[in-house]
């Protein structure tokens, strides 16, 4: 196996490797009594949802060199038996599992233990009781917002965040990122150096008993110079801080690092759960943006804390946006509006993260096709808007022809589950880095 080196140092530069995970039984199982504690609006039609998946799989794999499934690479991180072993104690630490279900995950084979982990373990005798307040009937219960590999780990330049949920719903993910960066046969050559966030293994150690909050979705690398976060719903101002610390120590070593972290001030609500739900990047010069939020003179406008990593101890200047504050620090982006230019389509089509566009390379960049105001904006920025099924099937078409692309992913049930295609994935190298 060939080793992966980590190198994000962009949202635009064309994917080399990227983990998704195909959203499996964890999605069957959820009734509409799970929801809530779950973070779902709605129950997901688990066949159209992984049909709509698999396209999307394919459609990056037109220009990745790799798609990787986490729960592939769990599986392979979990063969040594010493590893498995010490991962399922640290899942009984973190979550409280009772003996004989960890005795039942340590008698499994290494695939079915990590398939229980992700997609739920029931109860013996589920068909003939309910047990409504002992983890939804399930020993185990699923985790389907693993479909959402952005959050729990992110790669940031040449090192990583083992990132910490703000839900009970996500608390195990991050353990299950941190088991496979560090014993995965090719990732376990990464040390703890290149990591620059971790609230993970201290809490599973007893260290600290209340970890802050980070979530990927509020991370954006948007140059080899700039960071930008979101202080958000999901992610602590407190975490943050100690994201640019970590970042400035390594700075102070290696000039060759971020220069800025700029931190968003975000409103705490749902609809903007994290940054790249109202502002993603699309190539070199543009940005995919919810206005109220980023347009000079709106009375909802985000302020930034800019932190300068420069120095031997934290610098920060309270800026007036977002879009000003990357200007000043090199980074000058023409923002592409979200909804177009109707207030109420861009409320709609923020909602189902018509701003959550991925970049597949400069220009080139994935989007759900229900948000029509939104493909109609980036059609007259100069996107070709092209269907998932268009790049699937027809041989003469070209991503990396040198164009624009707006690919458009068939997402009625995916969509429903409040994540975007960004949402979606984890890039873990970038071309050019």
């Amino acid at each position: 196996m060939q080793p992966i080196h980590l190198s994000v140092f962009s949202e635009t530069a064309r994917l080399k490797q990227v983990v998704i995970h195909n959203p499996g039984p964890e999605v069957d199982l959820m009734v509409p009594g799970m929801m809530e504690k779950l973070l779902f609006d709605d129950i997901l039609h688990g066949d159209l949802a992984r049909y709509e998946h698999e396209q999307f799989r394919k459609v990056l794999a037109k220009v990745a060199d790799e798609v990787l499934d986490i729960q592939d690479l769990f599986i392979e991180s979990l063969q040594d038996q010493g590893v498995k072993l010490a991962f399922i104690e640290d899942l009984r630490r973190l979550v409280g599992l009772p003996d004989d279900t960890c005795n039942l995950l340590r008698d499994m084979a290494p695939a079915d233990a990590a398939r229980s982990v992700i997609g739920g373990l029931p109860w013996d005798d589920m068909p003939g009781h309910t047990r409504w307040e002992e983890e939804f009937d399930y020993r185990v219960r699923p985790i389907p917002n693993l479909l959402f590999m952005r959050d729990p780990a992110s790669v940031i330049g040449d090192g990583y965040s083992v990132n910490s949920m703000a839900t009970w719903a996500r608390e195990r993910e991050p353990l299950i990122l941190s088991y496979v960066f560090r014993h995965h046969p090719r990732l376990k050559h990464h040390t703890d150096q290149d990591k620059w966030f971790d609230q993970v293994t201290p809490l599973v150690r007893g260290e600290i008993k209340a970890p802050v909050s980070l979530e990927g979705g509020d991370i954006l690398v948007l140059s080899r110079k700039v960071l930008a976060v979101g202080c958000s719903e999901r992610t602590q101002a407190d975490a943050i801080h100690l994201l640019a610390e970590s970042l400035r120590a390594h700075r102070a070593e290696n000039e060759d690092s971020f220069d800025h972290l700029l931190m968003v001030l975000m409103p705490k609500k749902r609809s903007a759960m994290h940054l790249d739900t109202i502002f993603t990047r699309t190539s070199e010069d543009e940005c995919l943006v919810y206005p109220p939020y980023f347009v000079e003179g709106s009375r909802e406008l985000l302020n930034v804390t800019s932190i300068d990593l420069r120095h031997p101890e934290l610098r920060m200047s309270t800026q007036p946006s977002l879009l000003r504050s990357l200007k000043a620090v090199g980074v000058d982006l023409q923002p592409i509006f979200c909804g177009g230019k109707d207030p109420i389509l861009q409320q709609r089509e923020q909602w189902t993260d018509g701003a959550n566009a991925f970049c597949l390379a400069p220009g080139v960049i994935a989007s759900y096709a229900r948000n029509i105001a939104t493909g109609e904006a980036l059609d007259k920025a100069g996107y070709r808007v092209v269907t998932a099924r268009q790049v699937l099937t027809e041989a003469s078409l070209d991503l990396l022809d040198g164009q624009k692309y707006l690919i458009q992913i068939e997402a009625g049930e995916l969509s429903r589950a409040r994540g975007g295609p960004r949402c979606m994935t984890m890039p873990l190298s970038r071309e050019g880095a």
